[in-house]
């Protein structure tokens, strides 16, 4: 067993145990061709999606620093994902239906042993 995997293992173990609390479950369906327009119906017809989902600690916030120097919303909320439990890479754009509503993936970004998936999210 990898280092990876030791990580990805402890922390999807506090995720159902000593964080279950703090972990909730999202889903995402990512537009990936809008297909066509129709001027009738006023809605696009034939689209392709990409539908992905996970978990994670969803919902932290951010510190006054963050937002008064980052350009971080006081709103904007954190999430912490383990990639392994993520269906699909989050992209920037992406829009997540989680319990606590719609949400767009400002940023992302990754821990250096590329188990974690950190995650700025905006309410939409």
């Amino acid at each position: 067993m990898g280092l990876r995997d030791k990580i990805q293992g402890k922390l999807a173990k506090a995720f159902d145990n000593k964080l279950s609390d703090a972990v909730y479950s999202f889903t995402c369906e990512r537009i990936i061709n809008s297909g066509t327009y129709n001027r009738i119906t006023g809605q696009y017809e034939n689209k392709d999606a990409l539908t992905y989902s996970g978990r994670g600690v969803l919902f932290g916030s951010y510190n006054q620093y963050e937002v008064q120097n980052l350009g971080v919303l006081a709103t904007d909320k954190k999430a912490t994902l383990l990639q392994n439990e993520v269906t699909a890479e989050p992209l920037i754009n992406d829009e997540w239906i989680t319990t606590e509503g719609r949400f767009k993936v400002i940023f992302k970004g990754q821990d250096p042993a590329k188990t974690i998936w950190k995650v700025q999210l905006r309410k939409v």
